[in-house]
This record gives C-alpha cells, structure tokens and sequence, in this order.
C-alpha cells in the first residue's frame, strides 16, 4: 500500500511539473491564448482574471454598465468603488431554460456593495414568450432588485423567425407579463437599427435601452426617445477582466427614472 501510494505521488507531481512546463512554453509563446484558457476556468469558478492587465482604463462618460458570464468572475467591491456608475443590469436568462451562471454571484455581490441594480432577459424565438418569462420570474427575485427589468431583444436572438406583427406581439406579451409581476413595464433594450425596423413606434412609449457603437447619438423613428445609450462594448474598468458594455443616461434620464 505504502509503495502503492508512494508511485501515486510521484505521478501526480510528475503531472504538475509537466502542465506547469506546458503553460509556461504557451505563455513564451501565445500570452493570450493562456489567459483566454485561464478566462474559460474562471467563467466556471470563483477565479477573477484579468485578461486585459495592461491595457488603459475608461475614464468618464459613462453611467452604468451591463453584465453577464461572459464579463467573468468580477471584482464587485472594486467596481463599487468607481462613483461614476450609478446603474448595474445583469443577465438573467436567455430564451427558454438557460440561467447565466454568474447570475447569483453577479446579483447578491453587487447588491452587498451598495450598487443600484437590475436583470435583463436576452429573448430569443426559438420558444414561447410565456415560458422564457416563467424562467426569468423564477430566477430573478422582486425583492432583490431596484431597478425596471429590461428585455433585450436582438436580431441575432430573433433570427429571422419573428418579424413585424408576430416580433411585436412576442414582445407586448412578455411586457405585459412583466408589468402583471413586477409593477412596472419593462425597458426595451435593443440595437439602433433592428429597434427602428421591427418594432418602431409601437414602443416609443417605453424606456429605451439602445445600442449604438458609432460617436453619433442614438436617432428613434417617430416620438420615441433614447433614455439610455449604449455607445460601448470595449469598456475597461477595474475590477472587470474582460471588454464590458458602457451606457449613459440620455435625454434627462436619471436613475430615479428606472426605480422599479
């Protein structure tokens, strides 16, 4: 037995040394490819990696952020500390039966610092509007949250499947089943130009969540207005390993605005 588990260590350490030597020719050779490995094990850990160390961080413009598993393991205290961001979103869930596995970290973290914060729900066609919101109200708790929930429609979630009249349906059912549960209709989030082209005015009356990565502010069709410009995905703040999203408030928006 002694012997036995004297070649068991051997060979353990044997691995150790050997995956040590492997990591370190990588490193000489593809620093990025080690941390984008590092940045895979960390999604499913508590492990914060930094993968943008040395790189210059954003200073100003900014009023909040959006979050989810691809962001990694944050550093919740740190971005705590930076005063300029008054509102956090954070993923939830997606389509129907899939729950962003940083999302109870994300949420109970950023609240135990002090941070105002709210969940979005990414929707997708590929299954009912009334399930996909029977996840999202699973998940995402009245009571922990201070902001207006967002839905977060986008083409690539869409994919072709709804257009016009059925997207806009879809969408005024899981609004309405928000507003039954929540209080509170919720924000639309989209992009610039899908808003424009399959929803249009029919939701001018909401908040509006848009994204738009030109130095051009965000133009609605009809009476609608921008309340929140997402003009970032290249953000880089402490405590945040990985490009996030940076919005500002627009218009006269101010965070008593998205109060849930």
């Amino acid at each position: 037995m002694k012997k036995g588990l004297k070649y068991t260590l051997i060979s353990l350490g044997c691995l150790v040394v050997f995956a040590g030597i492997v990591m370190g020719i990588m490193y000489v050779m593809s620093p990025y490819e080690v941390k984008r490995w590092l940045g895979i094990v960390s999604s499913y850990s508590n492990v914060f990696v930094d993968r943008l160390k040395g790189q210059p961080y954003t200073h100003g413009g900014y009023d909040g952020i959006d979050v989810s598993k691809h962001n990694g393991v944050i550093k919740w205290k740190e971005i705590a500390k930076n005063k300029r961001i008054k509102f956090v979103y954070i993923r939830a869930t997606h389509g129907k039966g899939y729950v962003d596995r940083h999302y109870r970290r994300n949420i109970r973290l950023a609240r135990k610092y002090g941070l105002k914060v709210g969940s979005y729900h990414l929707m997708s066609a590929g299954s009912s509007v009334t399930a996909q919101f029977r996840d999202f109200q699973k998940i995402v708790k009245k009571g922990e949250q201070d902001l207006i929930p967002v839905l977060d429609v986008e083409e690539k979630g869409i994919q072709g499947r709804w257009k016009g009249r059925q997207l806009q349906d879809s969408i005024q059912v899981f609004a309405d089943l928000v507003k039954k549960h929540y209080g509170k209709y919720p924000i639309i989030y989209s992009n610039e130009s899908f808003y424009n082209k399959e929803m249009g005015a029919k939701f001018n009356r909401y908040y509006l969540f848009i994204a738009n990565y030109n130095s051009r502010q965000p133009s609605i069709n009809g009476r609608g207005k921008c309340n929140i410009w997402q003009y970032s995905e290249t953000g880089h703040l402490h405590g945040i390993g990985e490009r996030v999203d940076l919005s500002r408030f627009m218009n006269g928006t101010t965070i008593k605005d998205l109060m849930l």
